[in-house]
């Protein structure tokens, strides 16, 4: 029997959460079952239980990923363009959806709102140090509350998720005016 490599077991890994992932921002976590979960990823049961022993483990895991690069996204770059980041492609609904699940699970599991306020702050310090470069090339003064102004970005970004996971169909682009006038602004 071929020896299984660990490129390949972080294939099938990555494969259930892409399933997972899309099957939660469809039916929410609770109406999930982790049948459709196998169904989806076009995998057997007992390959998601080998890498996922829980359907709790699963959420657990797709939370922690999503998190990690909804939070990364916004944070990179440029400050202005993340709501379009977080807008993505298509109508950007799934995504919103399953951050809107994660945020209200986080609500009532003291173990997913430590993992989340983890993200939030790590983020919360890049959207800080970005803040105090994009106001230094427009000549706005660095030291300015940036980390205040970088809990009202993550605010504004964390509303218009929300927006957007009910279906609001709004631009990005009135966000993007938004944000950038709150870090130029002096």
């Amino acid at each position: 029997m071929p020896k299984v490599t660990q490129a390949h077991r972080d294939a099938r890994r990555r494969q259930i959460l892409d399933a997972a992932r899309t099957v939660f921002a469809e039916k929410g976590f609770a109406q999930s079952s982790t049948g459709d979960i196998v169904a989806r990823s076009g995998l057997s049961a007992g390959a998601l239980y080998h890498y996922f022993p829980s359907k709790d483990h699963l959420i657990q895991a797709v939370c922690e990923d999503a998190i990690h690069t909804a939070l990364d996204d916004v944070t990179s770059s440029s400050l202005p363009e993340s709501p379009e980041r977080v807008h993505g492609t298509g109508d950007g609904r799934e995504h919103a959806r399953l951050m809107a699940q994660i945020w209200g699970e986080a609500a009532v599991s003291p173990r997913l709102a430590e993992r989340v306020r983890h993200h939030l702050a790590t983020a919360h310090a890049k959207a800080t140090d970005l803040i105090r470069v994009e106001r230094t090339v427009h000549g706005v003064p660095a030291d300015r509350d940036a980390t205040g102004t970088a809990h009202v970005l993550l605010a504004l970004l964390t509303g218009y998720t929300l927006r957007l996971a009910m279906g609001d169909e709004e631009s990005p682009d009135a966000f993007v005016r938004a944000i950038d006038t709150i870090i130029k602004t002096p």
